[in-house]
């Protein structure tokens, strides 16, 4: 059905007539206003495509081509309601010239939406001598969007087109195509039968990886990154997951990675990699604001070829309020199967909450990333000073093993919708191994996003942490907990709860926060949240007792993801805070 096709042609021709037409150069334009009686449901469709609305108030519109305008739109109003399924409509279009003013009159009753009556789709190919494919042929067929008794519409006749597509071209057979489809309309009895024949084409596999853009960098990286290899069945999943990889691991300024679709290639299909390298040295500089540490500034340099090529080292500088670090690190090149190798120095000041502390830090790291998926090992080793405000000084060290896993099984990680998101740590030390004091430690937290209707979700949060120690002194303060501030209970300021120690709030072997948000969209940008906080952290069990914080906030969709500003207020009646995050709270 190619109806919308015909209406730009008709629209096109008219575009001309007005272009050429001697009424341009002439005082007899006309005006006129339309009167539309019609449902709902096609008043927006009428009112956007039919060319007596587009041409109103266009200059040059003379009375003669009002009357084309008038003449024709019967006709294009019958074929803009075949596209929503409406195939036996009575439309009847008038046009009353008054003073100054033509009245048209648009009167329409849709009739009866026509309805799926039968879909007859047929597979053929080389998937269709598989017999391990015959489940999959099953699925797809299955999973046809346009089922019996579902509405017909143009719109959902192409989507679902595409969509049965998918189901072969995104899973070993990108060559697949649609040999032929048709929809057979019963204007009368407003029944559709639908017949479509698809041939899978060949069974695609992997061939040699060609890669083009390469200066500076050795070969390997690019090899390293890429889980599939030659000889294994095409996944379009795979591909793209490759391409991301690329364009996030720091080396390329942009990435393309493409599989020749060509039938005859098909055994052994290349797969061509694009890439632009990063220059060889690069300055970021930044500022920002955070609600938990007020104004910050950064600065920092990558090289991305120290000691030898592959290798990229980073000097990183930050400042804020709150708290002063600067780092540096080396990562060593990717290794097959996507683990990667790091070291890293870092020296840091904060002040939060009267607790003032200065550390060093020395850290090996083995990290595996995907966007879904993180394990990471870490050996650290770290010095601390800490003291409260103009009390005595603690010195503080721990060498310590650490591993962490984050899982994000949601439907979209920018804008999340429904779906789960997991981070578990582990770690500990040992005083026989340059700490002062044995831990061990763990930590999780996790969010849970339930779709309510097509607007409306729930976010269920929440974290557990723990550290294991026969007492809190002689642990270094990155290992104990506190809560408060725009990540974890909101109303309260960052890190502003934990453990008292005279004037300041300090650590604690314990912690528990939850959340519960109830999230609306205004529209495709704009949406509200009300919410509740509650949480804490102590030094032990039976000392953790939650405090609340309950607020409302808006929530602003940009391409980066959600910005949110929450207003909330702590349950003692302080003072109201506002808090401002981007993306999703996890």
């Amino acid at each position: 059905m190619k109806l919308r096709s015909t209406l730009r042609l008709r629209a096109l021709l008219l575009a001309a007539a007005l272009w050429t037409s001697p009424a341009l150069a002439q005082d007899g334009a006309v005006a006129w206003r339309i009167e539309l009686d019609a449902p709902v449901e096609v008043q927006s469709l009428l009112e956007e495509h039919l060319d007596v609305y587009r041409y109103r108030g266009r200059p040059g519109v003379d009375a003669a081509m009002l009357q084309r305008l008038v003449a024709r739109a019967a006709a294009d109003a019958e074929a803009l309601l075949a596209t929503a399924g409406y195939f036996s409509p009575q439309i009847e279009v008038t046009g009353t010239p008054a003073a100054g003013m033509t009245t048209v009159l648009i009167r329409v009753i849709t009739g009866p939406v026509a309805r799926v009556a039968a879909a007859d789709i047929s597979v053929t190919g080389a998937i269709a001598g598989e017999p391990n494919e015959v489940e999959r042929i099953a699925r797809a067929k299955q999973r046809w969007r346009l089922k019996v008794e579902t509405p017909f519409r143009q719109g959902a006749w192409d989507d679902a087109k595409e969509a049965l597509l998918r189901e072969f071209r995104f899973d070993g057979y990108p060559a697949a195509r649609i040999t032929s489809s048709a929809a057979e309309v019963d204007p009368e009895a407003a029944r559709v039968t639908i017949k479509v024949a698809i041939d899978s084409g060949p069974l695609f596999r992997y061939g040699a990886t060609q890669i083009d853009g390469l200066q500076r960098y050795p070969r390997n990286i690019v090899e390293n990154l890429q889980r599939f290899r030659s000889g294994e069945r095409y996944s379009y999943e795979a591909v793209v997951r490759y391409q991301t990889e690329l364009q996030t691991s720091g080396f390329f300024r942009s990435a393309s990675v493409a599989v020749d679709t060509d039938p005859a290639q098909a055994a052994a299909a290349p797969v061509r990699v694009r890439v632009v390298e990063h220059p060889l040295m690069k300055i970021d500089l930044g500022a920002g604001f955070s609600t938990d540490t007020g104004l910050r500034g950064e600065a920092s340099f990558t090289h991305h070829n120290t000691l030898q090529p592959g290798w990229q080292s980073s000097t990183k500088l930050r400042l804020d309020s709150k708290k002063q670090a600067v780092n540096a690190e080396l990562a060593l090149t990717p290794e097959p199967g996507g683990w990667r190798n790091r070291l890293g120095v870092e020296a840091e000041r904060s002040d939060i909450e009267n607790l003032v502390s200065r550390t060093l830090g020395l850290t090996a790291q083995r990290a595996w990333r995907t966007p879904e998926e993180e394990h990471n090992w870490a050996l650290k080793f770290q010095t601390e000073e800490q003291s409260l405000t103009a009390g005595p000084v603690d010195n503080l060290s721990a060498l310590s093993l650490n591993y962490a896993w984050t899982l994000r099984g949601v439907d979209d990680l920018l804008r999340p919708r429904r779906g789960h998101m997991i981070n578990l740590q582990l770690g500990g030390a040992s005083a026989a191994l340059l700490s002062t004091r044995s831990f061990m430690r763990g930590y999780g937290r996790g969010l849970y996003i339930l779709p309510v209707g097509r607007a409306d979700r729930v976010h269920l949060r929440g974290e557990l942490g723990a550290v294991w120690a026969s007492a809190r002194d002689g642990i270094p303060s990155e290992f104990l907990f506190r809560a408060g501030g725009d990540q974890s209970v909101r109303g309260y300021d960052y890190e502003s709860l934990g453990v008292r120690e005279g004037s300041a709030v300090v650590g604690g072997r314990f912690l528990g926060v939850a959340t519960i948000e109830y999230q609306h969209d205004f529209t495709a940008q704009w949406g509200g949240a009300m919410f509740i906080d509650a949480g804490n952290a102590a030094d032990s069990p039976s000392e953790l007792r939650p405090v609340y914080g309950y607020g409302v906030g808006v929530r602003w969709i940009t391409p980066a993801g959600s910005l949110n500003l929450d207003i909330a207020q702590p349950e003692d009646a302080g003072k109201v805070r506002l808090h401002f995050t981007l993306g999703v709270r996890f």
